[in-house]
């Protein structure tokens, strides 16, 4: 039978019926506008609005759940973000992202408890306060950053050339503080961050903070992260969603033409004992319930 001529499964018939009714058209009104302009301002049911018109919408074209099969075009989403953001110039998001985390009080709370949290979590390791740390998909490098004026010797890694350059800015302004120069960005891969940067480990730590669900292949990454550990050196994976994510930020992965996928616990300690990290610490959640996000950590072997 031609493929073309094949009925659609029953779920996205009804999927392509609900998207094209009058229940669901503020929703898709919205995303509509929300096409034109990234930062239009929508409330919780707003979002919930667009994003479920869109996943009804893309499930009965039978592009959800999302799929991602060619690495180029991957690779080159998350390189262009600045440059795809609709209704964004790309200088502006540059702008924006040269002071992040200092967006307005909201932002700041969330990602400074963050970084405390993650403070306390290589405190509870026993991780060295001048140990090497290596971070996977680090954006713009505010964390990075953090970490370096703390006084860890922090190398960031990112595939956006954007990101190196703002994260050299960062580097700049340590320099004219008078701090060490213990901060430095390299363009790299998750999946192939060993061979990247090798003259620069190995690592006590590899962290990641809510990008890895951004990789093309996070499993290859995770194994490409325990290569770049030292004996006895800890992977840490830090703020990584959970399964409903795939859902709840649906809309927004359209929108930037990115990774926006939710991931299981179960599989993430799977893919580390596989990647031969042992010692495993679960800080969060300690029921896989499907929700909270991943605070997970393994080590490895010291022989």
């Amino acid at each position: 039978m031609d493929p073309a001529n094949t009925p659609r499964p029953l779920s996205r018939r009804l999927a392509g019926w609900l998207a094209g009714s009058a229940l669901t058209a503020p929703g898709r009104r919205l995303m509509e506008a929300n096409l034109r302009d990234y930062h239009l301002p929508l409330s919780k049911w707003g979002k919930l609005a667009a994003g479920g018109w869109l996943i009804l919408r893309d499930h009965a074209d039978g592009k959800f759940p999302p799929t991602f099969e060619d690495q180029r075009k991957a690779y080159q989403g998350e390189i262009e973000y600045f440059a795809s953001i609709p209704g964004a110039a790309r200088e502006r998001m540059i702008a924006d992202h040269v002071v992040k985390p200092f967006w307005d009080a909201h932002w700041f709370g969330k990602y400074a408890a963050d970084l405390a949290r993650l403070l306390r979590v290589f405190e509870q390791l026993g991780v060295p306060a001048d140990a090497r740390l290596l971070e996977l998909g680090c954006g713009c490098g505010w964390m990075a950053e953090f970490l370096a004026i703390k006084g860890y010797d922090v190398t960031g890694t990112t595939i956006a050339p954007d990101d190196v350059a703002i994260g050299e800015k960062r580097v700049a302004a340590l320099v004219a503080r008078g701090l060490p120069p213990r901060l430095r960005f390299r363009v790299a891969p998750m999946e192939t961050v060993d061979e990247c940067v090798g003259d620069a480990g190995p690592f006590d730590v590899v962290f990641v903070f809510e990008a890895l669900h951004h990789a093309f292949d996070w499993r290859k990454s995770i194994h490409s992260a325990a290569r770049a550990l030292k004996p006895g050196g800890w992977l840490v994976l830090a703020n990584e969603p959970n399964l409903v994510h795939t859902f709840v930020s649906y809309r927004v992965g359209r929108l930037t033409n990115t990774h926006e996928i939710g991931m299981s616990g179960p599989a993430l300690r799977a893919e580390m004992t596989a990647a031969g990290l042992a010692e495993h610490r679960i800080f969060q959640p300690s029921l896989d319930n499907r929700i909270t996000a991943h605070w997970l950590a393994a080590r490895r072997p010291a022989r």
